[in-house]
């Protein structure tokens, strides 16, 4: 750039912008140059292993020249196709936040913001979005204030003098997302989907699950070793001596131990019907009288003039637990209790502090615990913590660069099908009664369907964010929402919010709202892409729609009807069919072993099994609605049947750390990779038609042990 030397600052900056305008137009002319490629169907042959026999293993035999070609990066835990598109849109995420702090204008954004000096005008999304990704690259800063930050709440903790004033400490910690004993949870009620209710849900263990604590089998010994010693270097870190941070380290565990006898088991807190315990705050108080929660919800400013009717409602999660807590109340020291609370600030808000807090937590909750070999570029992190705490700000700008009409419209498309073909397989089961399906379809012509983006963007509007204080943006963006949420509390419930931001790449069904969304960010390739073929997209996007469709119908989903009240809409007999037909593929997958030693957990993977069956097969027959208007021809040596099934495997593209599928299997209700492609295909007919799939085969399975649900 040596011809720039002694030119203004516009100069550069108009040649920087033809710079980009070009590189968008190599771009854009390399988009089209595989758009004219007439053999470009979606799907790389290459990534397929042909010494595999699809009848055997397909997933393997779908991506096994895939999973030779390529690692898992020293910063991830697994490395697949929605990791894969995770990272591309962090990269355009990332370049929209970097055009906004070079003061560039994006292209089709419209005039450049208006900005304040160095610094854009205060409480525009622009400012928002700048100083919390500036402050959280900051660590220089970081790293000068050290453990500082949780000084206050040190003394804080410190000065408690009674058991009582534990509760306000509690209180605190939920107005800013720390952990302290329970969880608070806002959210509608389930039997009454027009009003929102606060929920008590169990919690106050530093590793995931319950079993860590208490299972005697190697791979839980072998975390709790590892926690134990995350917990006694953070003390040091925060200043304890040697001797003080091992007695402290015993204080913890022996408390959480305690803690974790008395927690519902996580395949038991999927049920929704038994984590909904409604109570009065009457009966609260008479139940846990250890707790003021009078004063608890105060300070939460959920007041009794907040509660909702009926003398203040809430839901008891797990009513178990709560009388659990009060007895260990009792009977625990203050002083143990104090060393309990001084950990979980510190664990909790650790990330938040110097790079070497940020660097002991991910030692234990990153490598411990899913295999991780070194932390995500701090860019990534700042990232995150933006999409975090201000995400519809900039999501909304991630939407006016990389989601067009056109997409929404393709989208809308290919649900509109998949809901077609779903009322065609309801009317079609053999299974259920007539007064049952009238209810079914009724539930899923009322399901509603969000893509892209929500009609109504989130705003920020009073949030102070800054440059220079990455801690207290965070702490005063997660009290600034649970301040949001709380004057909720007495409004309708808004229909309209999304749960997601349009840049995350996922997709969710919500029973009480009974409906299915789809961010953006997930609608690229290879899950959608228009230049694809159809069967691909059907397999993989498709797959993904049907899905979500699904889960409101899952062994869960089922129990919530039109409205997203919860409540029994079937038969009793229909009831007990459906419940033997999960109770077929629960067994199936307790059988597989996903690495040794481990096995599946089918009651915990029971609700996502059953919509990636459902899923699939529903994706299946919009297919074949699709190819009477389209047409059939044959791909790459390829039916259009056996090419919705590479799309379908494609889509569940996955490498993983053995760490990462330990933790999954113990925690996680989603089943591991492999097994959410082999699990579904073995028993689909459509499968066994398009793969020819035979007796002897490792995948056929008899008919009376298939399972068909949907």
């Amino acid at each position: 750039m040596e011809f720039c030397q002694g030119l203004e600052e516009d100069c550069v900056f108009r040649f920087l912008q033809s710079l980009r305008y070009y590189l968008l137009y190599m771009q854009n002319f390399r988009r089209k140059a595989i758009k004219r490629d007439p053999k470009y169907w979606g799907f790389d042959v290459g990534n397929l292993d042909r010494k595999v026999r699809p009848q055997d293993d397909f997933y393997n035999y779908a991506n096994g020249g895939w999973i030779r070609k390529n690692k898992i990066p020293p910063a991830e835990a697994r490395w697949g196709t929605f990791t894969m598109l995770r990272y591309t849109t962090e990269q355009q995420l990332k370049n929209i936040v970097e055009d906004l702090l070079q003061s560039r204008r994006p292209s089709g954004s419209g005039p450049r913001p208006k900005r304040r000096g160095k610094h854009f005008k205060k409480g525009t999304p622009e400012q928002l979005i700048a100083d919390m990704y500036r402050s959280a690259m900051d660590t220089a800063r970081r790293d000068k204030l050290g453990h500082h930050p949780l000084l206050a709440w040190r003394k804080d903790i410190q000065n408690i003098t009674s058991k009582k004033e534990i509760v306000g400490h509690a209180a605190r910690m939920h107005r800013l997302g720390g952990l302290a004993f329970w969880e608070l949870e806002l959210d509608q009620d389930a039997k009454n989907s027009n009003r929102y209710l606060l929920h008590l849900v169990q919690d106050g263990l530093g590793m995931p699950d319950r079993e860590y604590y208490l299972s005697h089998a190697t791979e839980q010994k072998r975390v709790r070793e590892a926690y134990k010693a995350h917990i006694k270097k953070l003390l040091r870190l925060f200043g304890f001596a040697p001797a003080a941070a091992e007695q402290a380290m015993r204080t913890v565990m022996k408390i959480e131990t305690h803690l974790a006898k008395i927690s519902m088991p996580k395949e038991e807190t999927r049920d929704v019907e038994k984590t909904y315990n409604k109570k009065s705050l009457t009966t609260l108080m008479r139940e846990l009288p250890q707790i003021d929660w009078r004063e608890y919800f105060a300070l939460l400013d959920a007041g009794a003039e907040r509660l909702p009717a009926q003398a203040g409602e809430v839901v008891v999660a797990q009513p178990k637990f709560f009388r659990g807590l009060g007895r260990l109340f009792d009977n625990i020291p203050l002083q143990d209790w104090k060393i309990y609370l001084e950990w979980h600030c510190i664990n909790s808000f650790a990330p938040l502090l110097s790079q070497k807090f940020a660097r002991a937590s991910f030692n234990f909750y990153g490598t411990v615990l899913t295999g991780s070999k070194k932390m995500r570029p701090l860019w990534r992190r700042a990232l995150g913590s933006v999409n975090t705490n201000v995400g519809d700000a900039l999501g909304k700008r991630y939407v006016q660069k990389h989601f067009s009409k056109g997409a929404k419209k393709q989208m809308e498309a290919l649900v509109r099908n998949l809901f077609v073909a779903y009322e065609v397989r309801i009317k079609k089961l053999d299974w259920m009664s007539a007064a049952t399906k009238q209810k079914a379809l009724h539930k899923l012509h009322a399901m509603n369907r969000k893509i892209g983006y929500p009609a109504q963007w989130e705003t920020y509007r009073g949030l102070t964010i800054r440059p220079d204080d990455y801690f207290g943006n965070v702490l005063r963006s997660r009290e600034f929402e649970h301040c949001r949420g709380m004057r909720r509390l007495q409004k309708s419930v808004n229909r309209h919010e999304w749960f997601m931001t349009p840049q995350t790449v996922n997709a969710y069904c919500h029973f009480n709202l009974n409906e299915i969304v789809f961010p953006a960010a997930i609608l690229q390739p290879p899950f959608f892409d228009s230049r694809a073929d159809d069967a691909v997209n059907y397999g993989a996007i498709g797959a993904v729609i049907g899905h979500e469709i699904t889960h409101g119908f899952d062994d869960q989903g089922s129990k919530f009807d039109a409205h997203g009240n919860m409540h029994s809409w079937w038969t009793k007999k229909d009831s007990a069919y459906f419940v033997k037909k999960g109770h077929l593929l629960t067994r199936q997958f307790n059988q597989y072993e996903v690495v040794p030693g481990v096995r599946a957990n089918g009651k915990l993977t029971l609700g996502e099994n059953s919509a990636d069956l459902g899923g699939a097969a529903i994706a299946y027959d919009a297919l074949q609605r699709r190819l009477v208007k389209t047409g059939r021809k044959v791909v790459a040596g390829f039916t259009p049947e056996q090419r919705f099934f590479l799309g379908f495997a494609q889509g569940e593209r996955e490498l993983a750390r053995v760490e990462f599928t330990k933790t999954q299997a113990f925690t996680d209700p989603h089943a591991a990779a492999p097994l959410r492609v082999n699990g579904p295909a073995s028993n689909l007919p459509a499968f066994y038609e398009a793969f020819n799939v035979k007796k002897g085969d490792k995948l056929f399975r008899t008919e009376k042990n298939r399972a068909r649900i949907w």
